[in-house]
């Protein structure tokens, strides 16, 4: 009887000692079972977790009705549902939930009007409701827009117009007809940047160009130019001299030859400074390299511009430092678009830079371009995720999770915790 006595107090001992350590966790449990098991030597109780939500969420219901964008807590992780009208619709991705803020596409998920998704590496906008419709693979034409579609790189579907350059297989094509969706190179429309050998098939302007059998030609009259061939009586095409340059041209030379570069006087310019070597720091506003696309240091280059530069492609955003050597500075040369964040780079209000793994917006451009996304406040919002970022500048109705709760903002806050003494006239209690 004594041994049998013992056996019982140690075991209800190690009952309450287990249930003192469950307290000191986040979750809730309980036991079921009869205490009269208690009287034997062995038992067996059996242990579960209540589902709890964070405060200001209700747990998902199975018998309750939900419509688009209501919010819901299952699982661990706050749900929103995209469509219509669900009932008993457990939440996932294949039943039209997502999870709050995940910018990942779903083929099963309704996307709205003006929703972003990152996807292979690019950010994509809605233009209209949909769904089912892949954002790489729909083209222009579709519900998607590509962020950093029609800047560099040249996508299909894109419509280029005359003179329009773009980059595609590692040069930079240009468009020398009215109108094109064609891929560079396809057609005998597109010429090489900097080539300017005489095409039938370019459309050609007043004070164009042309090198064609051996000799170089220029028009005032490009309507007539177009589709006429160089030579002959009555040509819209007139024989130009173009000397090289040893040491000094001609007064009156616009064109001139160096180092199998053709330069084009810039306009303006007075005669004796025709005489300074092109391509010299001397020459920066006197001469420009017109059959080139490589990166000339001293040509005088418009923001937008396109060069090569050690195999890489470069658009000029600051014309002010189109002298710096391309990749190595802020504010001069951006190299092909990259969503991944650049130090380098100039950005302006709602650019996009992946860093981190983690996708962000710009909502103040001074401040993010001095400091690395999620490093300053103010500077770059995280757009994946719904924990409360400090750095992040929530305008009204933003939901963010902290301390175990689901808070929603009334105003533009920007690190203001949201449980803090004081907090309540930036944050409330989410309500559904």
């Amino acid at each position: 009887m004594k041994i049998k006595v013992i056996n019982r107090m140690l075991i209800l001992l190690l009952t309450s000692m287990f249930f003192m350590l469950l307290t000191a966790t986040d979750e809730t449990y309980t036991y079921w079972g009869n205490i009269n098991v208690l009287d034997q030597k062995t038992s067996s109780i059996s242990i579960g977790s209540w589902n709890i939500g964070p405060d200001g969420i209700s747990l998902y219901d199975s018998a309750t009705p939900y419509y688009q964008n209501n919010l819901v807590w299952y699982n661990g992780q706050l749900w929103r549902y995209k469509g219509n009208y669900s009932l008993g619709l457990t939440p996932s991705n294949a039943n039209g939930w997502i999870i709050y803020n995940d910018l990942s596409w779903y083929s099963t998920v309704i996307y709205l009007s003006g929703e972003i998704v990152y996807f292979n590496d690019s950010i994509y906008t809605s233009s209209s409701e949909h769904i089912n419709q892949n954002p790489q693979t729909t083209g222009l034409n579709g519900p998607w827009t590509n962020y950093l579609a029609n800047t560099i790189t040249w996508t299909p579907g894109q419509t280029f117009t005359l003179n329009q350059t773009v980059y595609h297989n590692g040069v930079i094509w240009q468009f020398r007809n009215n109108s094109t969706t064609t891929e560079p190179g396809s057609t005998n429309q597109w010429s090489l940047l900097g080539d300017i050998n005489f095409s039938l098939n370019y459309v050609y302007l007043n004070g164009d160009i042309v090198l064609y059998n051996g000799v170089y030609y220029t028009t005032t009259n490009g309507a007539a130019a177009t589709g006429t061939i160089p030579g002959g009586n009555n040509s819209p095409w007139t024989v130009v001299s173009v000397p090289t340059f040893v040491n000094n041209v001609p007064n009156n030379t616009t064109y001139t030859l160096y180092n199998g570069i053709l330069y084009r006087a810039l306009q303006n310019i007075t005669r004796n400074r025709r005489n300074i070597v092109p391509g010299s720091a001397a020459s920066q506003g006197v001469w420009n390299a017109i059959t080139t696309q490589e990166w000339q240091q001293y040509n005088t280059y418009t923001n937008g511009d396109l060069v090569m530069y050690q195999g890489n492609v470069y658009q000029l955003i600051n014309s002010a430092n189109s002298t710096n050597i391309p990749g190595t500075t802020a504010n001069s040369w951006a190299g092909l678009p990259s969503l991944n964040y650049q130090a380098s780079k100039v950005y302006s209000v709602n650019d996009y830079a992946v860093y981190n793994g983690n996708v962000y917006r710009v909502v103040n451009a001074t401040n993010a371009n001095l400091y690395a996304p999620g490093t300053f406040q103010n500077a770059w919002n995280q757009l994946n995720g719904y924990d409360w970022y400090w750095f992040n500048t929530y305008q009204a109705g933003s939901v963010v999770y902290y301390g175990n709760a689901i808070y929603i903002s009334l105003q533009t806050t920007t690190n203001h915790q949201p449980d803090l003494p004081g907090s309540s006239i930036y944050w409330a209690l989410y309500e559904n």
